[in-house]
């Protein structure tokens, strides 16, 4: 793998991790804070990604390697993700902000999973230059 490579692949993981982490930690105190939002309400909302992880790898699976390129389809998934995250700014209540995040949740899990086989397909050792690479994802979530 070339210098160049790396850096792309590492920066590529730093983003990847760093838009989950950018909202994920904070939701629960947003939705407290502007939406009043009850405890179950908060669970719910953290619980649609769990649903999203289940979910999703099964219809993008089906797509990613058949019909378009992996990094297309991550374009694409993050692009229409971006305008979700958006719109949750702009929801005022806690059911419409659910289904928000749950759509988003269901664009953003396969994107994780894109990224990986993205890094792989360049790799000539994953076995010892994979950890190097996904280090920049922890980074990036912090």
């Amino acid at each position: 793998m070339t210098p160049i490579t790396f850096i792309k692949l590492a920066l590529m993981m730093l983003l990847q991790y760093f838009i989950w982490g950018a909202w994920y930690v904070t939701m629960g105190t947003y939705m407290t804070e502007h939406l009043n939002a009850s405890g179950t309400h908060i669970g719910a909302a953290y619980g649609a990604l769990a649903i999203a992880t289940m979910i999703s790898p099964f219809f993008v699976g089906l797509v990613a390697d058949r019909f378009f390129a992996a990094q297309r389809i991550m374009g694409v998934l993050h692009v229409l993700g971006g305008v979700l995250l958006l719109a949750a700014t702009w929801v005022s209540n806690t059911t419409a902000f659910y289904w928000v995040i749950l759509v988003y949740s269901l664009l953003y899990m396969p994107t994780i999973a894109l990224s990986n086989s993205i890094a792989f397909r360049q790799m000539n050792d994953p076995g010892k230059q994979f950890p190097w690479i996904r280090v920049f994802g922890t980074i990036g979530w912090i």
